[in-house]
């Protein structure tokens, strides 16, 4: 098993590898013509590789870890600032207040 990395098998990696190939030359075919032979050939090896995996059992190498918690980097811009407070709430929001009367709104000058 893939330990405490996620890293993966080295048959996963084989399966990964041979799919790769098949969307490289399916990539190839494509700018080179396009050529619809080589296109169909690259969605085969695709299709082979997708093969390998299952056989390989490629979806055994999911990791489930714990969720990172990251904490927040300081900030000096003042767009971020408003942000930050606006999420504590209303109370602590620092800025002018939204007008939502029409009656009162001149909206330019």
């Amino acid at each position: 098993m893939a330990g405490n990395s996620h890293g993966g098998r080295l048959s996963s990696w084989v399966a990964v590898v041979v799919m790769w190939i098949g969307f490289g030359v399916g990539g190839v075919a494509m700018v080179t013509g396009p050529s619809w032979w080589l296109f169909w050939t690259g969605v085969g090896i695709v299709a082979v590789g997708g093969v390998i995996g299952l056989i390989v059992r490629i979806f055994d190498d999911v990791i489930i870890d714990a969720p990172r918690v990251m904490s927040e980097e300081a900030h000096p811009a003042e767009l971020h600032a408003r942000a930050v407070e606006a999420a504590k709430g209303p109370a602590t929001a620092k800025g002018p207040a939204t007008a939502t009367d029409p009656a009162t709104t001149r909206p330019h000058g």
